[in-house]
């Protein structure tokens, strides 16, 4: 098999797990949360988003597109750290972080890191894009320094592996939307406002969710001290 029919398989299987990540990311954001139905939608929603990355890291290594690689790598630390927190419920009791997650936070850090360098790179050259760059690497940090200060300081929230979920999760399949869009919609000189809108749609919305399960949250815990 040569280079350009093996990154052709790759751009597939791009396609492939990103048409699979639309449909069942939605399917978990629609059904009962911790039911049967939203754990299988989630590991199938995971593993078309692990096809998405492995599919973007082929073609972006393949045709020197540096932006394609950060960015991928910015949706996929999302849709792991979505995935690996489920395993940190108890790290406000003392639970220690895993080395696994160690690992992947200092890799991370090096992208995200990368990816703002290269935004005010871009940026600098004039090319727009650079504000995507830097949006995502902002983004992805703050994620990042939050969980390195979970990691050696416990949160004070009972829930806060739910509400980190949420806003990976979420932060993942908006990611997997605007790729969608950029594709399918063009608006020369202002595609960037493609990669940025999304973005701060899905994150009032996502927001807004969780600022109701604090609520939610609050009243069960105010309601049980009462009780004692």
């Amino acid at each position: 098999m040569n280079t350009e029919t093996l990154l052709s398989w790759m751009l597939v299987l791009h396609i492939a797990g990103g048409s699979v990540a639309l449909l069942t990311g939605l399917g978990a954001m629609l059904t009962l949360k911790g039911g049967k139905p939203h754990r299988l939608f989630g590991k199938i929603y995971f593993w078309g988003m692990t096809a998405v990355f492995v599919g973007a890291l082929f073609t972006a290594i393949g045709h020197g597109r540096d932006f394609l690689l950060m960015v991928a790598f910015f949706s996929y630390y999302m849709t792991v750290r979505g995935y690996r927190i489920l395993s940190q419920k108890k790290l406000h009791a003392g639970q220690k972080a895993a080395l696994l997650d160690w690992a992947f936070a200092v890799v991370s850090g090096f992208f995200m890191v990368g990816l703002v360098g290269w935004g005010a790179w871009v940026l600098f050259n004039k090319n727009p894009m650079g504000v995507v760059g830097i949006a995502f690497g902002i983004t992805g940090s703050s994620f990042l320094l939050n969980d390195i200060k979970n990691f050696l300081r416990p949160p004070k929230e009972k829930m806060h592996w739910w509400y980190g979920h949420i806003s990976s999760m979420g932060g993942s399949y908006i990611s997997a939307v605007t790729a969608f869009v950029v594709v399918n919609i063009q608006l020369p000189q202002f595609q960037w406002v493609l990669w940025i809108l999304p973005g701060v749609l899905g994150g009032i919305l996502i927001g807004r969710t969780i600022k109701k399960y604090k609520l939610k949250f609050g009243e069960v815990y105010i309601a049980q001290a009462k009780s004692l």
